[in-house]
């Protein structure tokens, strides 16, 4: 059977009613303006059946695999779909987009997607995800994506980055066309919280880069780096390993030796310009009948060397000196260092499992020890930034007293927790194989709004009550922690259209093949015991009167 081309519709989709192909080709060169015009051309803006609110608790949906090598997308989509920050997110990107006509056809493709995975249906049932696939071949007319042209084994963490960028892409448009000057005829048709801006994506973290310099001490301007995802390298002669331990790799101090270093290239050149300057004043002491010329060339050298010594002592270091061609001097001793500066709201990680030896490629098969919660306080930065090259940037705060009753110590650091949503799991070699997903089940249809809540926790960390002892401090809801923490339940181990119900002890044994990790952060709602203006320092202050 002869494969049509991937330029408008996908070869498997011939009951798909785009008309003729003279149609096709006309809607693929049309450039969409209006979210009428987008309806028109694939219809990812249709609102959702009505039978959707009538689903109950009872089979999720798998993922045809079509092509039969799309299990990288079939993984990846099960994965979103267990996030509770994208789906309110999404949600509201759909509605501004509406509100001001602005096309987001992988938005509404996607958010389309999640919310049928996402109900239940009394019997098993599979969804064939034509519209995401269509969506994402045609996101953009320039640039050629082989993730869906060829047959051959892709990668999940690939698609990830693609279906971000699209995200982040048509937030933007909608957040443009919200800023825009409609002048006084558009006061009246469009309300004012379109002006808002829909905010960064819930996968966008920040990244603080420090590098200094061993030898003079000098430390650059602390950079700062936006991410969606970690990409973390696993140990290449080890059995297995904890994720804790990839994160401590990737963000501790690393001494380097090829550096060159600032300070100590405008000491080099400041020296340089001195001893020309000293050598060019020594020859026009010496000869009295100097040229005018000779004076000059003195007078410039001895002005570029004061202004390169006055950026020394005034610590203007990165400003460049006009006139003055620089030395590059490599630092025989510098570190560098990268933590957290800003968590996001969801934490993928990636584990590379690639080897390269010369021209051939293997799979790192080490076994990633990966928790449940997952405490990234010791990777973040705190609000105090440390410039001494031989200390990391922020200092790791103290563990947490376990006690029944909370104190102000409980409060005194917040913690940044995360709790485990998603894996997605390759089997195979490097360049062939299957991937699976393991997603955290969804709540029941019941909860209403509260069903796509993020995780809270419930009780202080380091607290030993009963019900902490027996599910941990972060729950979704007291009630229904019996039927969700159960074992062998409240999670789902999909493969393609194969879908399962397991529970964490399962997931947590899925180290070796581990290769995307989905970490959702926890929300601490729960205020200090005292305001933190008047927060007691000890015990000793808490019972001193007021005068």
């Amino acid at each position: 059977m002869v494969f049509e081309s991937f330029s408008f519709s996908l070869p498997w989709n011939w009951s798909s009613s785009s008309g003729t192909q003279q149609e096709t080709k006309k809607l693929k060169k049309k450039v969409l303006r209006t979210r009428s015009e987008q309806i028109e051309l694939n219809g990812h803006a249709r609102p959702l059946s009505e039978h959707k609110n009538d689903a109950h608790d009872g089979y999720y949906p798998g993922l045809v695999n079509i092509s039969g090598t799309y299990c990288f997308m079939n993984s990846t989509m099960q994965a979103m779909a267990s996030l509770s920050y994208l789906h309110p997110y999404l949600s509201y990107t759909q509605a501004k987009a509406i509100q001001l006509d602005v096309p987001s056809p992988v938005v509404d493709a996607l958010l389309a997607l999640l919310q049928d995975l996402n109900t239940p249906r009394s019997s098993y049932h599979s969804i064939r995800p034509l519209d995401m696939i269509t969506t994402l071949v045609n996101h953009s007319r320039s640039k050629h994506n082989s993730l869906f042209s060829s047959r051959e084994h892709q990668d999940a963490q690939e698609l990830f980055q693609l279906v971000s960028e699209c995200i982040k892409k048509e937030v933007a448009a909608v957040d443009n066309e919200g800023q825009r000057d409609r002048g006084l005829g558009g006061l009246s048709q469009v309300r004012n919280d379109v002006n808002k801006e829909i905010g960064k994506s819930v996968f966008d973290g920040l990244t603080a880069n420090r590098r200094s310099c061993v030898e003079c001490g000098y430390t650059e301007a602390v950079m700062h780096f936006t991410f969606d995802s970690w990409q973390l390298a696993l140990p290449r002669y080890a059995a297995s390993c904890h994720l804790e331990d990839c994160l401590a790799e990737y963000t501790k101090l690393e001494m380097l030796n090829d550096c060159i270093c600032r300070k100590c290239s405008m000491k080099a050149t400041h020296q340089r310009l001195r001893q020309e300057a000293d050598r060019l004043a020594a020859a026009v002491i010496a000869d009295p009948t100097a040229s005018v010329s000779k004076r000059k060339r003195m007078k410039d050298a001895r002005k570029l060397e004061l202004k390169v010594q006055s950026a020394l002592d005034h610590g203007r270091l990165e400003e460049e000196v006009k006139g003055v061609k620089l030395e590059k001097v490599f630092s025989r001793a510098s570190t560098k260092q990268a933590m957290i500066a800003r968590p996001p709201q969801v934490l993928a990680l990636h584990l590379n499992r690639s080897l390269s030896y010369g021209h051939y490629a293997a799979k790192n098969t080490v076994r990633i020890l990966f928790p449940e919660f997952l405490d990234l306080t010791p990777f973040t930065t705190s609000g105090n930034l440390s410039t001494k090259p031989s200390v990391p940037i922020s200092s790791q705060p103290p563990l947490l007293p376990r006690s029944t009753t909370p104190t102000p110590a409980t409060y005194a650091v917040q913690r940044i927790i995360y709790r485990l949503s998603a894996v997605v799991c390759h089997y195979g070699q490097h360049s062939f194989g299957h991937y699976v997903c393991y997603r955290r089940k969804p709540r029941p249809v019941s909860y209403g709004s509260r069903r796509f809540a993020p995780p809270r926790l419930a009780d202080p960390l380091g607290c030993d009550c009963e019900r902490c002892q027996r599910y941990g401090p972060v729950r979704d809801d007291d009630e229904a922690v019996d039927s969700m923490y159960r074992p062998g339940r409240g999670w789902l181990r999909i493969s393609d259209d194969s879908v399962k119900e397991c529970g964490i002890e399962t997931v947590v044994q899925e180290g070796s093949g581990a290769f995307m990790l989905y970490y959702e952060r926890v929300v601490q709602s729960r205020p200090g015991i005292y305001p933190h203006h008047n927060s007691p320092r000890s015990s000793e202050e808490t019972l001193k009167p007021r005068v």
